[in-house]
């Protein structure tokens, strides 16, 4: 595994310390299983995380000032 982040880091131009690349490596298993958790209920798993703001939910007599 440190292998891999230190070549990702290498190619993408990130510097990094012995110190760093380790910790990276080290807490990456758990990131990753924090990063599934997220998608692991299905009623969730296509939904878009994101908000956003639609200019058309609001109508012509809305107040702007």
């Amino acid at each position: 595994m440190i292998e891999t982040v230190r070549t990702l880091l290498a190619q993408n131009g990130i510097p990094a310390t012995e110190a760093e690349i380790a910790a990276l490596a080290a807490g990456y298993p758990a990131l990753r299983a924090s990063v599934d958790a997220l998608y692991a209920p299905t009623e969730v798993r296509y939904l878009d995380p994101a908000l956003r703001f639609r200019a058309d939910a609001v109508g012509p007599a809305t107040d702007w000032f």
